[in-house]
């Protein structure tokens, strides 16, 4: 580790934090670009140096995403006033553990599927899904991925179906997804 000690507090550099992390240095401009995380401080030279309590943030911030919030979302709960440390990490706790309760229902939920085909009985429509624990697509989700990812020619399609018309959206994103692993509306087979 090259971090150096300036009074009693420890410098990162900016690569040290995303090894400590496990993110790309891009990453960590990038929430410095937004104002995510920005750095305590900056080298003669100019480069960004990070303490401790940013480390602290940053660990906040990944828990987040690790939960699924959006960056702007993450950028919200980290600038309210009053927010505190503590009290943040008792909400990501418990996140956290009802996602781990979700994921222990999806494994049990799997397991029954090789287990109902070793007994030679099929599982209903209900038990398939089962899996899902009952999932539902978010409120306001195709609003959202209209708006992210473009109207592909599935989506408007799904739009057409439902009666919500055509929801708008860039030319490029309809023509189709150049994207290698596609989180889009293209994912679940809406697009091309």
């Amino acid at each position: 580790m090259t971090a150096t000690r300036t009074g009693e507090a420890m410098d990162y550099r900016v690569g040290e934090v995303a090894a400590f992390a496990g993110i790309t240095v891009r990453t960590v401009h990038h929430y410095d670009e937004i104002g995510l995380l920005s750095p305590s401080g900056r080298s003669a030279a100019g480069y960004r140096r990070y303490r401790d309590a940013d480390l602290d943030r940053l660990q906040r911030v990944l828990l987040y995403r690790e939960l699924g919030l959006p960056l702007e979302t993450i950028a919200t709960l980290l600038s309210a006033p009053e927010a505190e440390a503590d009290a943040h990490l008792r909400w990501q706790r418990e996140l956290l553990v009802a996602k781990a309760d979700r994921v222990t229902r999806m494994v049990a939920a799997v397991d029954r599927v090789p287990e109902a085909r070793a007994m030679g009985s099929a599982l209903t429509p209900e038990e398939k899904f089962e899996v899902f624990g009952g999932f539902r697509e978010p409120e306001g989700y195709p609003e959202e991925a209209a708006q992210r990812w473009g109207d592909t020619p599935g989506m408007a399609a799904r739009h057409a179906a439902r009666g919500q018309g055509r929801m708008g959206g860039s030319r490029a994103a309809t023509q189709g997804c150049r994207q290698s692993r596609c989180e889009g509306p293209c994912a679940d087979g809406g697009g091309p």
